[in-house]
């Protein structure tokens, strides 16, 4: 998701500049990118859910083959593949466009046959507008997201549970085990929030967000609202738009909440924040120190990723008051005042 955040502003300058294209995307993000091209209809979606392992094979093939028909039958001259990843190099190769046009990686030459050295060594909003024909206008940016109906209607269900206050929403999850802050301190950030008169309101969607939300709430004896699974994308963007902050790992929803223009404070570890930082003025990306150069993503020099783990609590309220989120001013804990 938070890939295809990025991306979006440089789609959008290519359907603009042709009008006879097509945006190739999966469905699980059909909702956002209605929300970010409203009234776009050259569009397709990769048939995730038809295609999953838990569908029977013939269903999963006669989709697949369905997909990669509706592709050649729109007789694309040139296809650009701005991810580069496995799924979307093979869709390239399988399109029939005479020119495909794509990032080094492995076996390059039999997905492309133009290969474009992206701009890594900036955000990867520069990456993508390197490969893109023509690519958005700088400065870095998200397109904007506004909430629709259906967004609005699922808020309303899940808002009857909420408790009256301004909402600071909380993601503890992540893809990967490394880019989580530990369970104890979002459950601390929760318990101060609180103190601070905020509502924080845990969300996410999967099983390992569940999981890293019921170790937050494991050292709660308060529980805090969760809104897990209980919203789609509209929905979630919708909360963004009517919520005071945000704070949480680097991910997906961290892009979106920044992309909603909500008050973001994001927790990075061993992934690179000036890759992957919010592109919002209201964001700020904490990282507590530099990896070291023997350090790898899954495997921290230190053992225990001090670059997430040692962001404290009171620095993650710093910038939630220097944002504008906090209604009242800060308390430092006793303990802390006396050292």
């Amino acid at each position: 998701m938070g890939n295809l955040l990025i991306a979006l502003p440089h789609l959008k300058a290519m359907l603009s500049a042709h009008p006879a294209s097509l945006l190739v995307t999966s469905e699980r993000y059909a909702s956002l990118v209605s929300l970010s091209l409203p009234g776009e209809t050259r569009l397709l979606f990769y048939p995730e859910t038809s295609l999953a392992t838990s569908q029977p094979l013939l269903r999963r093939i006669v989709s697949y083959l369905g997909f990669v028909r509706a592709m050649r039958q729109f007789r694309a001259d040139v296809v650009i593949d701005v991810e580069g990843e496995q799924k979307s190099a093979t869709l390239a190769r399988l399109c029939g466009a005479p020119r495909r046009v794509g990032p080094p990686r492995r076996h390059a030459a039999w997905f492309y046959n133009d290969i474009r050295e992206p701009q890594w060594s900036g955000h990867r909003w520069n990456g993508y507008g390197s490969l893109s024909l023509p690519a958005a206008r700088a400065p870095a940016h998200y397109l904007p997201l506004t909430s629709n109906d259906v967004g609005e209607q699922q808020l309303q269900v899940v808002s009857r549970e909420l408790p009256a206050g301004p909402r600071v929403l909380i993601h503890a999850g992540a893809t990967k085990t490394y880019k989580m802050w530990h369970p104890e301190q979002f459950a601390s950030l929760c318990q101060r929030l609180r103190r601070c008169g905020c509502v924080p309101v845990l969300i996410g969607a999967g099983h390992k967000d569940r999981a890293q939300i019921q170790r937050v709430q494991s050292f709660l004896s308060d529980p805090v609202p969760d809104l897990c699974d209980q919203l789609g994308l509209a929905g979630l963007v919708a909360l963004c738009h009517s919520s005071q902050g945000y704070v949480g790992n680097d991910s997906g929803p961290m892009h979106l909440a920044a992309a909603c223009g909500l008050p973001t404070v994001a927790l990075f570890g061993p992934t690179d924040d000036r890759l992957w930082a919010p592109l919002s003025g209201k964001a700020i990306s904490l990282r507590r120190q530099p990896c070291r150069e023997d350090c790898e993503r899954n495997s921290c020099a230190l053992d225990s990723y001090p670059c997430l783990q040692s962001i404290t609590v009171d620095l993650v309220l710093e910038q939630l008051a220097r944002l504008g989120v906090l209604p009242e001013p800060i308390t430092l804990p006793i303990h802390r005042a006396l050292h």
